[in-house]
């Protein structure tokens, strides 16, 4: 990993499972998820179920379950982000607010990039006290889904950096780890709780911590950024 040292000037988070990890917000997700789709489809609430949970066992994904039933992925996750009160599921993170602070100070600009549509994405981040410290907040509103290259690509390009010269943090392997890490990133893999069992091969990451506290420690201990 010595070419990576003192190199580093970006850094990509996923969402779900790396930056928020609420119990509280995945135990009802589903279930909000379920009952706007079957309104968007004018089904009954079993049939939406059924869908779901065919996505859900495929491992396709929801936004990518959604596009090929050719909803508004947009709208969809607008009107989703009114239904889910994730105020009162996803608590202020000042834990996590001090780590993003003291990666800003290493002059390493952030980003987050998420499968989830915008509206989500924003909502989650606010709620946890960290929107404003990321440069770039990139959804599937905008790009193509993970494991895609595409979504890495365009974020590396609204950050303007190389890939080479920017870390992916993330939970899962194959969804994410792989794609980036054939790109040229340097990989940190996080053992979330969502995936646990899940995930195999975990040395494809270069590095693998917890929880995203130990970020700063890695980038100064490992990574040689300061």
């Amino acid at each position: 990993m010595s070419k990576y040292l003192n190199f580093i000037q970006g850094i990509i988070y996923d969402l779900d499972g790396t930056l928020n990890l609420s119990t509280a917000y995945y135990d009802v997700y589903d279930d909000y998820f379920t009952t706007l789709l079957s309104k968007f489809l004018n089904t009954s609430l079993e049939d939406a179920k059924l869908l779901v949970n065919q996505s859900l066992q495929n491992k396709t994904g929801l936004t990518s379950l959604i596009q090929s039933l050719h909803i508004d992925s947009p709208l969809f996750y607008n009107e989703l982000a009114k239904m889910i009160p994730i105020n009162d599921l996803i608590p202020r993170d000042d834990r996590l607010i001090r780590v993003i602070e003291s990666i800003n100070n290493m002059n390493i600009v952030q980003a987050v990039c998420s499968n989830t549509g915008y509206g989500i994405i924003s909502n989650i981040l606010e709620s946890m006290g960290v929107r404003r410290h990321f440069r770039e907040i990139v959804s599937s509103d905008e790009t193509g889904l993970k494991p895609s290259p595409e979504p890495y690509i365009y974020t590396l390009n609204k950050l303007k950096i190389n890939a080479v010269n920017c870390i992916y943090v993330g939970d899962r392997i194959k969804m994410e780890i792989e794609t980036a890490k054939t790109l040229g990133m340097t990989t940190v893999f996080v053992k979330s709780y969502l995936m646990e069992g899940k995930n195999i091969n975990y040395n494809t990451a270069d590095y693998s911590i917890e929880s995203v506290y130990e970020l700063p420690i890695l980038l100064n201990k490992k990574l040689g950024v300061l």
